[in-house]
């Protein structure tokens, strides 16, 4: 019997999942186990799979779309000719939020109707007004001003004239937006290609004259400009959206301080040099101080437990294993693959493991119960030049370490200045779960094992 097949809900936050890829057409045959469609949920890719044999007889979704968890995306079936009608519009019910609607009934043609009346008119005729009396007196017209001004007069012109010759016609004002110019200069203006609204004038109330277009011509035309960039819309992937809102949540919901230290890591870089230096050799196996950053953060983690917990409404729940983020960078977000049980697993054990889970969280292969959970996590940006900086804490974690670069700066040891290694890093708080005390407890934890490395190999 035919039967549909939904949009899976990998994880517990996945609210809808995007349909990359088709791996088979409509109408192919299955078997168990084989992969039918690529999915993005939101936090990675991942193969979805059938698990009996049959027919692919419809395909419900088109590639790139985004589809809700739980709505059909394709019908299989038992044979590959059975019928699926019930099944469609079943489909068409629930993506249309009820039933479909009903089919408008057949009506039949209209009658012939009888000759209409001649229509009302919509208004009765008004009765013309009765005519003016004839010896209704007329209003005088108004006086007309004069065409140009009339004055007095100076050496035999009228004071008019003289401006006139001068400056061009005279007006009390100009029509807006109308550049102040007079008649020669906006002949001269037009002969020489020069534009009146970029010449400050000389004349009365900033009049353009001849002089000033003369001046404006013998300028150099102001190189252009290049032309300004066009912006870029770039639309927001599942992952982008997820990030957005689970972080927004994380840091308007939650009460968080944060806490910076500044610790000696000359111990750290010879132990690590002389750790690569058997382990290459020995199981070609490199530690980078990554690993050992996330090493030493899940044992003071093992030695302060109260920081490894989660907030509830009605208790506070401290997990019995420590489970560690460690922050990946994406091409069009993040993620956070956790170590499980970072605590006690050997340095080389957990260096391959993060490499493994890094590798793969690039590549969207992660399953979700690897990237939930954890109770704690590190966001390292020194390998950036980035020296110190603060995270915000991913749900349902109660700590979050920024791990900024590993430098040699001016250090006093012992009343003498020198160079040494130093690294700092910056926790933030839940201050629900973790006060400034029980904080600083676990910094100077975590400072014991990065200030002495070999504490974490015995």
């Amino acid at each position: 019997m035919a039967e549909f097949f939904e949009m899976p809900q990998a994880s517990p936050t996945m609210e809808t999942g995007t349909l990359l890829a088709w791996k088979k057409p409509e109408g192919a045959e299955l078997a168990p186990q084989d992969v039918i469609a690529e999915v993005e949920t939101d936090k990675a890719a991942m193969d979805i799979e059938v698990f009996d044999k049959g027919f692919l007889l419809k395909i419900l979704a088109e590639e790139g779309e985004e589809i809700p968890a739980g709505q059909p995306i394709a019908i299989i079936g038992k044979a590959a000719d059975e019928d699926i009608s019930a099944l469609m519009k079943e489909f068409e019910r629930r993506v249309s939020g009820g039933s479909p609607a009903p089919a408008a009934p057949k009506t039949e043609p209209a009658a012939k109707a009888p000759a209409k009346a001649p229509a009302k008119p919509v208004a009765e005729p008004v009765a013309e007004p009765a005519a003016a009396p004839a010896t209704a007196p007329t209003p005088a017209a108004a006086p007309q001003p004069a065409a140009g001004y009339s004055g007095p007069t100076w050496e035999g012109k009228t004071i008019n004239s003289a401006i006139m010759e001068t400056w061009g016609t005279f007006a009390y004002g100009d029509a807006p937006g109308r550049v102040r110019a007079s008649p020669l200069a906006r002949r001269i203006a037009a002969e020489k290609g020069v534009d009146l609204a970029s010449v400050d004038g000389s004349g009365p109330h900033g009049r353009v004259v001849k002089a000033d277009v003369l001046a404006a011509s013998a300028r150099p035309a102001p190189v252009a400009g290049p032309a300004p960039a066009e912006d870029t819309v770039v639309r927001n992937t599942k992952m982008r959206k997820v990030i957005a809102k689970r972080l927004k949540e994380s840091y308007l919901g939650s009460p968080v301080f944060f806490l910076t230290a500044n610790f000696d890591c000359d111990r750290l870089v010879a132990f690590r040099k002389d750790l690569n230096a058997q382990l290459v050799e020995a199981r070609g196996v490199k530690v980078s101080y990554n690993d050992l950053t996330v090493a030493a953060v899940a044992r003071a983690l093992r030695d302060v437990p109260e920081c490894n917990a989660t907030w509830g409404d009605d208790a506070i729940t401290r997990f019995g294993a420590v489970d560690v983020g460690v922050a990946v960078a994406l091409e069009d977000g993040l993620i956070t693959p956790v170590v499980r049980s970072a605590d006690q697993k050997p340095l080389a054990t957990l260096a391959t493991e993060i490499a493994d889970l890094v590798g793969r969280a690039r590549a969207r292969k992660l399953q979700p119960e690897e990237y939930s959970g954890a109770g704690f996590a590190v966001s390292n940006l020194g390998m950036m030049g980035i020296e110190q900086f603060t995270a915000i804490i991913n749900p349902p974690a109660s700590g979050i370490l920024a791990v900024g670069a590993l430098q040699q700066e001016p250090v006093v040891v012992n009343g003498a200045l020198g160079i040494g290694w130093r690294m700092r890093v910056t926790m933030t708080c839940d201050h629900r779960v973790i006060d400034g005390a029980l904080g600083a407890r676990y910094l100077l934890a975590l400072r014991r094992y990065i200030e002495n490395p070999l504490l974490m190999v015995v």
